[in-house]
């Protein structure tokens, strides 16, 4: 789930982004119902404690929109990870 905006640094060429797992853990956030457009396959979450940077070569395409509500929840949680 790519959470960098337009203000990132080299946006448009890197990506802040966090994992998405088909793995229910009980940290995750279950992506049911956090869908405005586009769908996953498969039942999958959120892991707000697995930050990557990505290249723009390493992204297809979009597959899904979540609700902003959902994203600013997944990224308070990482926040909260990066400064226990």
């Amino acid at each position: 789930m790519i959470i960098s905006g337009q203000d990132h640094p080299f946006a448009g060429h890197q990506y802040i982004a966090l994992g998405i797992t088909t793995k229910e853990y009980p940290e995750g956030h279950s992506l049911a119902n956090a869908f405005e457009a586009g769908t996953l396959n498969r039942e999958s979450f959120v892991s707000s404690w697995a930050v990557v940077s990505l290249m723009d070569i390493d992204i297809d395409r979009a597959v899904a929109r979540l609700t902003m509500e959902f994203v600013d929840t997944a990224v308070e949680t990482m926040t909260e990870y990066v400064f226990e």
